[in-house]
């Protein structure tokens, strides 16, 4: 079966943040349901966050993180870097383009990435 690290299992339950993961290729699809987002900003409230977990995680890094259903700004324009679409799993998602400045292996892991996509989201561009 497929599961993520211990530590990023653990996060996410201390966190009460529900996920499921799906096979895609060598890797898996970490799908996060009912992901709130700032309905001020948004033109939507909470969306299916998915990030991709490569199969060499957590020595190879995690970039960029995708949304289902799509989320547009308040004036109908895309975000920044997210007008562009991906298929994974079944499912066409809204790619969000932004890299993590930089990845240490061993030390960084999903921790890392959602703190990096909440405060990517919650600038509104």
């Amino acid at each position: 079966a497929m599961h993520l690290p211990e530590d990023d299992e653990g996060y996410l339950t201390e966190k009460g943040i529900a996920f499921e993961l799906t096979p895609d290729g060598d890797g898996c699809l970490l799908l996060l349901p009912n992901y709130v987002i700032d309905g001020e900003k948004y033109d939507r409230t909470d969306t299916t966050l998915m990030v991709r977990i490569p199969a060499q995680y957590p020595n190879a890094k995690l970039d960029m993180f995708y949304a289902d259903p799509p989320v547009k700004l308040r004036n109908g324009s895309y975000p920044d870097r997210a007008d562009h679409f991906e298929d994974h799993g079944g499912r066409r998602w809204q790619r969000f383009s932004r890299h993590l400045p930089g990845w240490r292996a061993g030390i960084d892991g999903l921790p890392t990435l959602l703190t990096f996509v909440h405060r990517e989201l919650r600038n509104g561009k």
